[in-house]
Parts: structure tokens; sequence; C-alpha cells
């Protein structure tokens, strides 16, 4: 394959190549608005508009609808105008998220809490950080896991292991291999996107604790993102 081939004929080629297969995604034209989600306006291929109700959204409770929310956003720009002007390590962070993260450190009642700007970034960088800060961590992972908990453990070098979805006792099989005082990570979700499933957190905290095994929970789809208690003592 010459130059031309490789930097024109090749990238053209491959959007071709997920057509065919069926996985060429494109993106939904829709408009919501304020006060009546989840219905909200489509404008299909023929420039039609029409009005759809949106079941695929994360905005479970309607949040982004309440009044009070929207008067809080429209008094947050008109005193702080739009935009961050940066992330928080350029350009510092501000009041309103100080106020936040103690807010929610109290509520669970933790000594202070981090708030990410996607539930993507939060278990990848969490997932990151724990698994090189660990020495020698071995990582259990849910095979239904997110792409986000995936991406995270893929990006460090820990071992790894994946357990059949909500499969206790496959869990316990794969860290009973393991030796006591290693450091082990079970990372599941509470409640599954894609289709729903509960996990059955019970269990899976009682057969982790017993193999002195940390859990990391996502609670993404469950009203809210957090890390299960470690009690890192016991890692030496």
């Amino acid at each position: 394959m010459g130059e031309a081939g490789l930097y024109q004929d090749l990238p053209a080629a491959k959007p071709k190549e997920l057509r065919a297969r069926g996985q060429y995604r494109e993106f939904v034209d829709i408009n919501r608005r304020a006060g009546n989600y989840p219905k909200v306006l489509r404008r299909t291929a023929d420039g039609r508009t029409c009005q759809v109700t949106v079941w695929c959204s994360n905005d479970y409770l309607g949040m982004s609808q309440h009044p009070k929310v929207l008067a809080a956003m429209h008094e947050a720009v008109d005193e702080y105008g739009a935009g961050s002007g940066g992330s928080r390590n350029i350009g510092g962070t501000h009041a309103h998220d100080a106020r936040l993260e103690a807010s929610l450190a109290e509520w669970h009642g933790k000594e202070a809490a981090l708030v990410f700007p996607t539930g993507y970034s939060s278990n990848d960088a969490t997932l990151q950080c724990l698994l090189r800060v660990l020495p020698d961590p071995f990582v259990v992972s849910d095979e239904l896991n997110h792409a986000s908990i995936i991406n995270g453990i893929r990006s460090t070098r820990a071992d790894r292991a994946i357990f059949r979805h909500n499969d206790v006792e496959h869990l316990d099989e794969l860290l009973s291999r393991q030796p006591h005082d290693r450091p082990k990570v079970v990372v599941f979700e509470s409640v599954y996107s894609m289709d729903g499933d509960v996990a059955p957190i019970e269990g899976i905290v009682e057969v982790a604790r017993r193999h002195n095994a940390l859990t990391h929970l996502d609670e993404e789809h469950a009203g809210r993102s957090t890390t299960a208690e470690a009690d890192w003592e016991r890692l030496g």
C-alpha cells in the first residue's frame, strides 16, 4: 500500500466497513424542552419533527427540569458567568465545588469527597490510582462492568480476573486462589445500566471481606457513584 493508500484510502474504507457490519453510529437529532422531559422533539432524516419519549437518559429523577435547579443555574450564570475557565488543576476550584464535596462527605460520613466531571472519569481515574498505589494488587471484575471500569483496570499492570455476572460463588472461587494477605479489589456495579440487573451486594461484600479484599462499587445508575468503605489497615 502506497502513501496515498495509507493516509487516504484506508481511513475512507473503515467507515464503509462499519456500515457494512451495521456498526456505524449515527446520532439521533433531538431537542429537549424544559418542563416536558422525557418528551423530546426529534428531527427525522427528511426534516420532519415529531415528539418522542426518551427512555435511555441518566436524568432519572428529572432534576435537570426542576424549577429550583433551573433558577439556581440562572443565578449562578448571572453572578459568575458561563464555564469554569479551565480544569481545577489549572485555574483552581470554585467555592461551590468545595461546598458540594463537603456536603457529600458529610452525607456519607467521610472525611472528604471528590467530585468528578463525569461518571466515566470517576471510575477510570479512581481505579487507575487505587491499583497503582496498592502493592501487587489482584483485581476481580464482573463480566458486565461498564467500559469506564474496564479501561481503568486495563490502564494498569495489575493482575486481573473476570467473574461471571453476579455469580458470587465464582467470585469466591477466584479470590480463594490468592494469598490472604495479597491486596485484592472486587469491582462491580449495583445496577447495571445496559440490562437493569441488580447486584447481590451483600453476598459480594461478604465474600470480599472473607478473603481480605476491598470492594469498588459503581452506583452511577443507582443514583450516585461511590467507592465502598475500605479497611486499609488490613492490607498492612
